[in-house]
């Protein structure tokens, strides 16, 4: 296949990891086929792509509107996972847009860009093919759905390690100390059911990480991820799908933790009615019950005053810990059997196509 002229350039919103693990997977799969591939983002989204190899990186936490013009303005194709804000100024300047959309079926108002864009690729999931045949009007015409972006079932090579995976922490509306109290509070917490003799990995954001000042939290890229994963005995993760997908594609035994936002609220709702949840904290189970179908606003103020006010976690974590490490599989695999799997490759292929089309 001979390799595109047309400028990339990738970008995600800087709400959670999902966002910004998403298109970290996808790049391999569109390295092979562009001679020039850019990212350009904001704070944490930056842990994931900077040891990819990109021809540019563009760190726009401290610039304005027209500064960020100023470098799209460079690029033919704008592929953005979620930052509808940007696409909508790519969008303003000529580029050609391709929106990567997890949460399809999530939005309570769909973002206007997303009815303006080029090529909209909607990973399946449930309620996804519903909501786009019921609300046509909202979408645009060039539509693809894609499999979840995990590959096949990979087995686990041992059961070496537990791990917390707190993934998905960081949003715009939380402070940095916010982040903070919820990682420190669960990490403790487990901390205090878990056996002595069990080797614990902590993945979280850098910024946390320097935050704790903990010799066992630190950054993963997808590689150390997916060696940590297939080594892992049994996990306590955040909700994000980016974890629940680790967990279906690994077969790994979880323990969801609260939900750090409203869509995590909403995920492990759905995951719990199809029976694909191995075991959950939810903060009702804290004595903070919260309504995830809030607006987004009043959900993380919620969930914040939660994390400053709740005590105890350790009760409820200890009694699924004996639960969960004697399990040899994850229910959440049962995500692959209904939606697939090879979207990152099908987003390579679909993105490639798109690219000859003009």
């Amino acid at each position: 296949m001979e390799k595109s002229k047309k400028k990339l350039l990738l970008n995600a919103e800087p709400f959670g990891f999902g966002p910004t693990a998403a298109i970290a997977t996808f790049f391999p799969y569109l390295r092979q086929n562009f001679e020039y591939i850019g990212y350009l983002g904001k704070h944490h989204t930056l842990d994931l792509q900077k040891d990819l190899s990109y021809d540019a990186i563009h760190n726009v936490s401290q610039l304005s509107g027209q500064e960020i013009k100023q470098i799209l303005s460079g690029y033919d194709i704008f592929i953005t996972a979620l930052d509808f804000e940007t696409a909508a100024l790519a969008k303003s300047i000529g580029l050609k847009v391709i929106i990567y959309d997890p949460l399809t079926w999530y939005w309570k108002l769909v973002p206007e860009i997303v009815s303006q864009c080029d090529l909209y690729l909607a990973q399946d999931f449930f309620g996804v093919k519903e909501r786009l045949q019921k609300e046509q009007n909202l979408f645009p015409k060039n539509i693809q759905i894609v499999p979840p972006i995990v590959s096949q079932k990979r087995p686990r090579t041992s059961k070496r390690y537990t791990l917390i995976n707190l993934g998905g922490l960081q949003n715009p509306l939380w402070s940095v100390d916010d982040v903070f109290r919820y990682a420190k509070t669960f990490i403790e917490a487990i901390r205090q059911c878990v056996s002595q003799d069990e080797e614990l990995i902590i993945a979280t954001s850098n910024a946390i990480a320097v935050k704790l000042n903990d010799s066992k939290v630190r950054s993963y890229n997808r590689a150390e991820m997916y060696d940590v994963l297939e080594n892992t005995k049994y996990a306590f993760m955040t909700s994000g799908l980016g974890n629940i997908y680790d967990a279906a594609k690994f077969d790994i035994p979880t323990i969801w933790l609260p939900p750090a936002n409203d869509s995590q609220g909403q995920q492990l709702d759905l995951l719990k009615k199809h029976g694909m949840s191995d075991g959950q904290i939810d903060w009702a189970d804290l004595g903070k019950p919260i309504d995830y179908f809030a607006e987004q606003a009043v959900v993380l103020k919620n969930i914040k005053d939660a994390i400053y006010s709740v005590s105890g976690p350790s009760i409820h974590i200890s009694e699924l810990c004996q639960k969960i490490s004697k399990k040899e599989g994850s229910s959440t695999t049962a995500l692959l059997e209904q939606f697939g799997t090879g979207g990152a490759e099908r987003v390579g292929v679909l993105i490639y196509e798109f690219n000859q089309s003009f």
